[in-house]
């Protein structure tokens, strides 16, 4: 893909920052489970949007698939199974090359997606015995081929994976549901003439930061004795944190983060009355970020930026290898040293599947099996920034 920068070609239809855009498709799928593939239809979703930056997309995304359940192997039958998804879509062409009005985008003609989300399976019966809905985390990879057919109206080839969990409908190993559709896109009008405003990312290599943070862990199963005095139900541990971002204005910033290291699962999970084993593990997450202390207006002089955050990624574990997807969200203190560092506060809270936790809660809940954390750090800047702090005007240094 690098490689391809260098190309000096055209690129894609432009979008306007902060347009809007909604789509529906419909197709068929493949779906992966216990060592076999199913194919058939339908598939079919709805995807509503916005260009939040010239290059990045934000989505939230609904797609359907009527499938058999590792349950209806032999009967025919199918179940719905739904996936709620928040996406990001990627403008290749737009990050590295000038925008025009084009039918076909070149010289990548795709937008790669990643999304993170929820998944369901109906109620299925399987001869005289009914098996309940069945819920978890998923994952999503994709590509998007869009086709101008009006100045406001496209076409569109699109491709999904979902990565669905080792034990999610009785299906234990790797398990995927692959779509493939086609629909039809509306947006709103082009901005050809769009320029970046004074708080902006001038090119791609300015504003990109590095930063180291430690702290606290907290193992939380339904937040059950999270802050515990005994030795045994002790849930916290040192933990630490390393990331890369880069501001892309004054308002949103984008950071790819490695956190984790030490946790402990649930007290009593292998042997009643005995502290849960302790083990290592690592999640790497995506993080959107949002600046609300510019949110309205940016203010020369103001050194607090404060950065509420979604976000998601792989997580997995060491001495019992499992490779799953979880959640983050939380919020960033970010405070301006000088020109080249800052120093942050981060609170955030981790949702991963219990099989990496090492348990569930009381009340067997997957949205309250995490981690809570809390770390102080270092950021360094790199490259040419104007977004982050401005001196006021008429500012006098010693």
């Amino acid at each position: 893909m690098f490689a391809l920068c260098c190309l000096g070609a055209k690129a894609q239809p432009a979008v306007m920052p902060g347009s809007l855009y909604a789509s529906i498709h419909g197709g068929g799928f493949a779906y992966n489970h216990y060592g076999e593939v199913s194919f058939g239809a339908p598939s079919f979703g709805a995807e509503i949007g916005s260009w939040i930056m010239k290059p990045l997309a934000f989505q939230i995304a609904y797609d359907g698939v009527m499938a058999p359940s590792t349950f209806q192997a032999n009967s025919g039958n199918k179940a719905l199974f739904s996936f709620v998804s928040a996406e990001f879509k990627w403008d290749f062409n737009a990050t590295f090359f000038h925008v025009y009005n084009k039918t076909f985008q070149y010289p990548i003609p795709f937008y790669p997606m990643i999304g993170l989300g929820l998944l369901w399976r109906n109620g299925v019966t399987e001869e005289s015995k009914t098996h309940p809905t069945d819920n978890d985390f998923q994952a999503m990879l994709g590509l998007q081929m869009p086709v101008r057919l009006t100045d406001r109206l496209s076409a569109k080839l699109e491709y999904k994976c979902f990565f669905l969990p080792q034990t999610f409908d009785n299906s234990y190993g790797d398990n995927y549901m692959h779509t493939l559709s086609l629909g039809l896109m509306w947006r709103q009008g082009d901005d050809p003439f769009h320029r970046k405003t004074a708080f902006a990312a001038r090119n791609t290599g300015e504003d990109w930061f590095v930063g180291f943070g430690v702290g606290a862990l907290f193992n939380s199963f339904e937040f059950e004795e999270i802050f515990g005095d005994n030795a045994k139900t002790k849930l916290w541990n040192i933990t630490g944190d390393m990331m890369v971002g880069r501001n892309w204005s004054d308002i949103w910033t984008i950071r790819f983060e490695l956190s984790g290291y030490f946790a402990r699962g649930r007290y009593g999970s292998v042997d009643k009355g005995q502290p849960g084993l302790w083990y290592m593990f690592n999640m790497l997450h995506t993080d959107f970020m949002v600046n609300m202390a510019h949110l309205f207006r940016f203010k020369r002089g103001d050194r607090l930026s404060v950065l509420p955050y979604l976000g998601a990624g792989p997580v997995w574990t060491y001495r019992k290898p499992v490779f799953s997807v979880g959640a983050d969200f939380g919020a960033m203190l970010r405070y301006y040293v000088d020109n080249m560092g800052d120093v942050f506060f981060d609170a955030k809270y981790m949702m991963v599947p219990p099989r990496v936790a090492g348990g569930t809660g009381p009340h067997g809940s997957i949205f309250g099996t995490g981690y809570l954390t809390f770390t102080v750090g270092y950021i360094c800047n790199f490259g040419h920034s104007t977004v982050r702090y401005r001196m006021p005007v008429n500012h006098c240094t010693d």
